[in-house]
C-alpha cells in the first residue's frame, strides 16, 4: 500500500474522481487474482506432495510381504504429511476378539501397548462402524456423546480410519494430538482414508503370506517329521531317475549315508560298490525301465516285488515303485518304497517248520493208536488177555497225549486272546506241592530219580487258578524229568518272594540235567521251539513252557530260568500270594 500511495494520490489530483475509482478497482482485482493464484500453487504442491506420498505408500507396501516393516512404510509417509507425533495401528482379531497394536508411536518414539480384549473405545467404534471418525475438539465430550469407553491417554484432537478387506475390518490407523486442538481436518482425514485403502490390502496380504508360509513350514515339518519316523525307507526320483530325496530308513537298509543320496543318479555306478544304486536296491537297468514305462502308459497303479537285499546284513525287502503325477496329472517323478519284509517272511518260515513239526508229532501217536487198535483185534482174536490190556494201555498213553497236545494249543490261543477264565482261589503250597509231586510217582520210579520237596514255613498262602497252576507245575516236572539222567535228583521248593516282600511267592523246579545253553534260553518260552542240542527222554511238542509263561502272566506273575551247561536247570515261578 506504501507504494501504491503517491501514485493514487497523484491519479486523484491530476485526473480526478473516476480515473482514482477505476485504479483502485484494477488494483483490488489484481490482488484477489494474484491471492487465488497464490492458495492454488500451494493447494497444488500439497497435491503434489500427497500424491508423491501415496506413490512412496504404494511402492514400500509392494515391497514386502512382512506386516511390521509395511506398517513402518506406513508410519514414515503419514509423518510426512500431517503431524503424528502420536500414531498407532491397531488389528483386530475376531476368533478371539482381542485388538492387538503392532505399530505404536508416542512422540517420534515406538512404543510397547499389550493387547486387549475388544472394548468400547474409539478403536473399536471405528472397526463396529467401518468408518473414519474425526474429532477435531472436546474429544472427552464427543467420546461420552458417542457412549463410549475413555482408554488410555486424553487427546484434545483425534482421527481414526478403519483398514477394510471386503466387508470384513482389518483395523485401525489413528492419530491424535495431545498438544492442541484442531490439528487434523477433512483434508487429513482423506488422505489418510486413501493411505489405509491401500495398507489393507498389503495387511491383508501379509496376513495371507504369513498363514500361508506357517503352514508350509509346519507341512515341511510334518513332511520330515514322517520321513524321519516312518520304518519304510522312501526313495523320491525325477524323471531322469535323479535322488530328490531320501529318509534315514532307506540308508540304514543300504548302508549308505543319507546325505550322500539328494542329487545322485539312480543308474550312475555307486561309489565303493560294485553296480549302481539301482542295483542296491535290486533293480537292473533294463528292469527300470521296463517297470516305470509301464506304470507310464497307466497299465498298473504300482509294481511291487519282493527282493533281497545285500546291504549290512541280507534283509528281505517289498519294493513298490509309484508314479508321481502333477496338478495336470502327467508323471513328474517316482517313487521307490522299501518295506522291511524279512521279520514277515521268517515268521512265515517258522509257521511252515511248527506246522510240519506239529504234523509228525500229532502223526507219531495217531500212528501207535491206529497200530494198537489193529495188534488188539488179532490179539483178541488169539485169547491173549495179557498182550490186550498192553496195548490197550499203550493206545490210552498215546491218546492221552494227543489230546494234551490239542489242549495245550486250544489253552494257549485263548490265554494269548484275553479269553482264558483265571478263577484265584486260596492255596496250600504246600499241599499243592506235595499233590503235584505225588502224581509223578511212577514217573519218578522208572527213571530212578531222587525227588526233594521243601517248603519254607510260615509261607503266605497262594492266590491262583488251581487248575492252571497244577498245569504248571506238572509241565515243569514233566520236562525235570525228561532231561534229568536216570539216578538223578529233582528238587521241588518255595519260598518268599523277597523282592515283593510279603506279597509274592517264588515256586521252583530244580534238576541235575544237561543245563540249557545261555543262547537258546531267550527262547525257551516260545510256542514250538525245542532245544535240539539237548537230548530227553521222550520228544515235545514245544507248547509246555510256551503256556507256562501265558498262565503265570495271566496271574500277574513271571517265569524264567537259571541255567548252566553242565550244572543242571532251575525253572522259578514268581505268583502273588492271598495277602498281597
Amino acid at each position: 500500500p506504501l507504494l501504491f500511495a503517491p501514485l493514487m494520490a497523484l491519479i486523484y489530483t491530476r485526473l480526478g474522481i473516476e480515473a482514482f475509482l477505476l485504479f483502485a478497482l484494477i488494483l483490488v482485482t489484481a490482488s484477489l487474482i494474484t491471492r487465488h493464484l497464490a492458495f492454488t500453487s500451494r493447494r497444488l504442491a500439497r497435491r503434489v506432495k500427497e500424491l508423491d506420498s501415496l506413490r512412496a505408500v504404494g511402492q514400500a507396501l509392494s515391497a514386502s510381504l512382512d506386516t511390521r516393516t509395511t506398517l513402518a512404510a506406513i508410519y514414515d509417509q503419514v509423518v510426512k504429511l500431517m503431524p503424528a507425533h502420536s500414531f498407532y495401528v491397531a488389528l483386530y482379531e475376531a476368533e478371539t476378539d482381542e485388538v492387538s497394536f503392532p505399530l505404536a508411536i508416542e512422540d517420534g518414539a515406538p512404543v510397547e501397548w499389550r493387547p486387549r480384549r475388544a472394548g468400547n473405545g474409539l478403536t473399536e467404534h471405528v472397526l463396529r462402524t467401518r468408518a473414519p471418525l474425526l474429532i477435531r475438539e472436546n474429544v472427552d465430550t464427543a467420546v461420552q456423546a458417542l457412549g463410549l469407553d475413555s482408554i488410555g491417554e486424553p487427546s484434545l484432537c483425534w482421527l481414526g480410519v478403519p483398514l477394510l478387506a471386503g466387508p470384513d475390518p482389518l483395523g485401525v490407523i489413528a492419530i491424535q494430538s495431545h498438544a492442541s486442538a484442531e490439528t487434523y481436518d477433512a483434508s487429513h482425514q482423506e488422505i489418510l482414508v486413501t493411505i489405509a485403502a491401500q495398507a489393507a490390502v498389503a495387511i491383508e496380504n501379509a496376513r495371507l503370506y504369513g498363514r500361508t508360509d506357517e503352514a508350509l513350514a509346519r507341512r515341511v515339518q510334518e513332511l520330515g517329521s514322517i520321513l524321519r519316523t516312518t520304518r519304510d525307507g522312501i526313495l523320491l526320483l525325477d524323471l531322469d531317475f535323479g535322488v530328490v530325496a531320501a529318509n534315514p530308513a532307506l540308508a540304514g537298509l543300504l548302508g549308505v549315508a543319507q546325505a550322500e543320496l539328494p542329487g545322485k543318479a539312480l543308474l550312475d555306478p555307486w561309489p565303493g560298490q560294485a553296480g549302481s544304486l539301482a542295483g542296491l536296491i535290486g533293480y537292473t537297468a533294463a528292469g527300470l525301465a521296463a517297470d516305470c514305462a509301464n506304470l507310464a502308459q497307466g497299465h498298473d497303479t504300482a509294481c511291487k516285488q519282493t527282493v533281497a537285499l545285500t546291504g549290512p546284513g541280507e534283509r528281505h525287502v517289498e519294493r513298490t515303485l509309484t508314479p508321481v503325477h502333477d496338478r495336470e496329472g502327467a508323471v513328474s517323478g517316482w517313487l521307490v518304497t522299501l518295506r522291511d519284509v524279512t521279520e514277515e517272511i521268517e515268521h512265515a518260515q517258522l509257521q511252515e517248520d511248527m506246522m510240519r513239526m506239529l504234523v509228525h508229532d500229532l502223526r507219531s501217536p495217531l500212528t501207535v493208536i491206529k497200530g494198537s487198535l489193529d495188534l488188539m483185534g488179532l490179539v483178541h482174536a488169539g485169547g491173549d488177555n495179557e498182550k490186550f490190556q498192553m496195548l490197550l494201555d499203550m493206545a490210552r498213553r498215546n491218546d492221552d497225549q494227543l489230546l494234551r497236545m490239542v489242549g495245550d494249543l486250544l489253552d494257549i490261543s485263548r490265554l494269548e486272546d484275553g479269553q482264558q477264565p483265571v478263577r484265584p482261589e486260596a492255596l496250600d503250597v504246600r499241599v499243592l506241592l506235595e499233590e503235584t509231586v505225588a502224581g509223578f510217582g511212577p514217573l519218578f520210579a522208572s527213571a530212578q530219580l531222587d525227588v526233594e520237596t521243601a517248603v519254607e514255613p510260615d509261607l503266605p498262602t497262594l492266590h491262583a487258578d488251581r487248575h492252571l497252576v497244577e498245569r504248571v507245575l506238572g509241565n515243569l516236572l514233566n520236562n525235570a524229568i525228561k532231561f534229568t539222567p536216570d539216578g538223578g535228583a529233582i528238587h521241588v521248593w518255595a519260598r518268599p518272594d523277597l523282592d515283593q516282600g510279603a506279597g509274592g511267592i517264588l515256586i521252583g523246579v530244580t534238576d541235575s540235567g544237561p543245563g540249557i545253553p545261555a543262547e537258546e534260553q531267550a527262547r525257551l518260552f516260545q510256542k514250538f521251539h525245542r532245544v535240539d542240542t539237548v537230548q530227553g527222554r521222550w520228544t515235545g511238542t514245544g507248547l509246555g513252557l510256551s503256556f507256562c509263561k501265558l498262565a503265570v502272566e495271566a496271574h500277574g506273575g513271571r517265569i524264567w530260568v537259571e541255567s548252566e551247561v553242565g550244572q543242571g536247570s532251575t525253572f522259578v515261578v514268581a505268583l502273588p500270594s492271598a495277602t498281597g
